[in-house]
């Protein structure tokens, strides 16, 4: 008896790796997460554990391809993609994990900018902010100029994804979306590797790029599956609805970092948005996204642990505020100084990336949901300006919310007040990037065209409706 035809797909996270299978609908049929601990590169700062991440995806796949419930016929890869792994001759990675947080010396990172004859033509030319080791490509720099004998030893530097697709086909691709994610690889006037990666003599590494739909046919026992060669997660995470798009959008995708991508981007960003942490990603060679990110969720976490620990909350004590007119009324009326909250965890990024100021007066609030609805109108209005870096150049008037702020429905009514005219739709998959992976490469597996109902959006109704036009905390 033949078992149920599905696609298996990573969503490999830096927090949590994922492993899914769906139907031949894009419905889930079953998801297993794991969380790996980090370990320590050869400087004692904390990486991805490679070994580990590689045995539980042949782990996983080893038992799902050994289940006779399930047919699998296709495979896909989704993953953070500012995370290179070097491998040698022999297939073997040649360096740790290296982790994009990573301190860069100051004197190397110059030197990398001053190839570009500054930051500013670096991100015009790379569409890209400054990110240091966020930008995956001074990391291959790093390793010339401070491992040489390791980089002697790489034969393929290969994004995350790709490195799966690698472990499966033994084959090494380059993927257009990793690649022209704020990698510093990229020439986005000439749509092709930089100029910087033929001087600096790092080419030979890279494989050209490819588009995300691309797959290798392996042999597994019996029978032969297509791979993918692997997305970018926020790229993915944009594809399905990219796919099933009448009118154009941007989709908020939220989280830790909350980024939101302008699929429908029409205008240009200029030198001082890259500075205000905007930037391009790709889904083709010609097909440039606009994106703008704020570290909202990490800022959020932050705020809240310090308002539940004054008013003497429990943990979790913010889940049960809800959206009130009367508090929200009484923090409107605290707007002035003194109140605001300043971004503690934010610094160098988001829309003000040198914004700073003093702690708020957390007594002159009166009570734990009127300083909760406080922080939620700052952290929203710093929402709003980084949405409206993309939406003022180029208007669009739909946005799609997917991700962790789905949980605050206060954060999405405040979001309607502050973009009035503007219409909120609820993207409730909380796979999006698991879904686009295996969307990518429908064509391996299937006949026909997509179903329609992938990407069911609902549209937000608001209750509160305040005018928050005049509204300013900074």
């Amino acid at each position: 008896m033949t078992g149920q035809p599905v696609i298996a797909v990573y969503d490999i996270g830096r927090t949590h790796k994922k492993f899914l299978l769906f139907d031949r609908q894009y419905g889930v049929v079953t998801e297993s997460s794991t969380k790996i601990p980090d370990i320590a590169d050869e400087d004692g700062y904390p990486c991805e554990d490679l070994a580990a991440i590689r045995e539980w995806m042949q782990t996983v796949l080893r038992e799902a391809l050994q289940d006779t419930r399930y047919d699998i016929r296709s495979i896909s890869f989704s993953a953070h993609g500012a995370s290179l792994v070097h491998v040698g001759a022999q297939g073997q990675p040649v360096t740790p994990l290296y982790d994009y947080m990573k301190p860069l010396d100051p004197q190397l990172r110059d030197n990398f900018y001053a190839l570009f004859n500054g930051r500013e033509t670096f991100s015009s030319e790379t569409g890209s902010p400054v990110l240091n080791m966020l930008n995956s490509g001074i990391q291959l720099y790093w390793l010339k100029h401070t491992r040489p004998e390791q980089f002697e030893k790489i034969r393929h530097s290969l994004h995350l994804p790709q490195y799966g697709n690698f472990l499966l086909s033994g084959r090494a691709h380059a993927d257009i979306t990793s690649i022209g994610c704020h990698t510093g690889l990229w020439d986005f006037s000439h749509h092709r590797y930089h100029s910087w990666v033929r001087d600096q003599q790092v080419d030979d590494r890279l494989p050209a790029p490819e588009a995300p739909t691309v797959t290798d046919n392996v042999r597994f026992g019996d029978k032969t599956i297509p791979v993918g060669i692997g997305l970018h997660d926020s790229s993915a995470a944009l594809l399905p609805f990219v796919y099933t798009a009448q009118e154009p959008f941007i989709l908020l995708s939220s989280g830790t970092w909350n980024i939101s991508l302008h699929p429908f981007f029409k205008g240009r960003l200029t030198a001082d948005d890259y500075t205000k942490d905007c930037l391009y990603y790709l889904l083709d060679k010609d097909q440039p996204v606009a994106a703008s990110r704020v570290f909202l969720g990490s800022e959020y976490d932050h705020q809240v642990k310090k308002l539940e620990a004054f008013f003497q909350k429990t943990k979790g004590a913010y889940k049960e505020v809800q959206p009130d007119a009367a508090a929200l009324e009484q923090a409107l009326a605290l707007q002035g100084p003194g109140t605001a909250f300043y971004p503690e965890t934010m610094g160098g990024t988001g829309p003000f990336p040198e914004l700073q100021g003093p702690a708020p007066d957390l007594g002159r609030m009166g009570s734990f949901e009127t300083a909760y609805h406080k922080l939620m109108l700052d952290l929203t209005w710093l929402q709003k300006i980084s949405l409206k870096l993309l939406s003022d150049k180029s208007p669009v008037n739909r946005l799609y919310l997917s991700g962790g702020f789905l949980q605050s429905e206060l954060f999405m009514e405040l979001l309607c007040s502050f973009l009035p005219g503007w219409q909120l739709f609820i993207a409730e998959n909380k796979r999006a990037s698991a879904l686009g992976a295996a969307l990518a490469v429908h064509k391996s597996w299937q006949d026909g065209p997509l179903p329609e109902d992938v990407t069911p959006l609902v549209a937000f109704a608001p209750r509160l409706r305040a005018d928050l036009s005049s509204y300013r905390p900074f």
